[in-house]
């Protein structure tokens, strides 16, 4: 995003069947599900995505804070698969979705 490496604060290892759907079963229902899924994981919560600097100039890292230690193990998991919370204001969410911004 912007020329920079988003990575999540928190490594969660994904799922490698998930990953493999996700990124081969294109055109089918269950990758729409899995799509659908991921993307509800990284939107529907109250988690506010902030960005950190590092010590390499071209890879921030993204923390993201909430109330909820369940929402935050979520979206840390949706950022797993590909689906990463961005950045959410008042006004409109954007998330890296398999590396297009929704």
């Amino acid at each position: 995003v912007n020329g920079k490496i988003l990575k999540p604060k928190v490594k969660v290892k994904p799922n490698e069947d998930l990953l493999r759907l996700l990124r081969s079963g294109v055109g089918t229902e269950d990758r729409k599900h899995a799509e659908d899924f991921f993307l509800a994981l990284a939107a529907c919560n109250t988690i506010v995505p902030l960005t950190l600097e590092t010590s390499d100039e071209n890879v921030m890292l993204i923390d993201y804070q909430g109330e909820s230690p369940d929402e935050q193990a979520l979206v840390y998991a949706a950022a797993a698969h590909g689906y990463t919370l961005v950045e959410r204001t008042s006004g409109h969410i954007d998330i890296d979705m398999q590396g297009k911004k929704q």
